[in-house]
């Protein structure tokens, strides 16, 4: 089991880096009339990335909510990640779905929001798995 978390940590941690390095570089290939088309692709690796973030923010939180820390920076980083990661979770599959769907045109500001924010809340979420097995295998 240890090992398939360190899979899937690992795997979200690309991902995040994989969508930082890509919104960075697109201005330089996109002219701005054509579609982003490589983002098509790259939204079916994404997808997976975006679940196992989602669920182990909630792990984390519903982790520290059983310990019942008083420790403030811990609890607010827990609650912050778990939070955005829920926000930005329904913004990237609606959005996403939107551009899936004929027809319907998905938002280009949500996306951009998504370019910033997905990248950290991915590798936040991808080292606390990465963590979690660590410490679980010395225990």
């Amino acid at each position: 089991m240890s090992y398939l978390l360190r899979v899937a940590a690992a795997y979200v941690v690309l991902a995040g880096i994989a969508i930082a390095v890509h919104f960075i570089v697109t201005p330089f290939y996109h002219a701005g009339g054509t579609p982003f088309t490589w983002w098509h692709y790259m939204n079916w690796f994404i997808a997976p990335a975006v679940l196992v973030m989602l669920a182990a923010s909630y792990v984390g939180k519903r982790r520290l909510d059983g310990e019942g820390s008083a420790d403030l920076k811990r609890y607010l980083e827990a609650n912050t990640v778990f939070y955005g990661s829920v926000a930005a979770s329904i913004i990237y599959f609606w959005n996403w779905f939107l551009t899936l769907s004929p027809g319907n045109v998905a938002d280009g500001q949500f996306w951009s929001v998504l370019g910033a924010a997905l990248p950290i809340l991915m590798v936040v979420a991808g080292l606390r798995v990465w963590g979690m097995t660590r410490r679980s295998a010395a225990a």
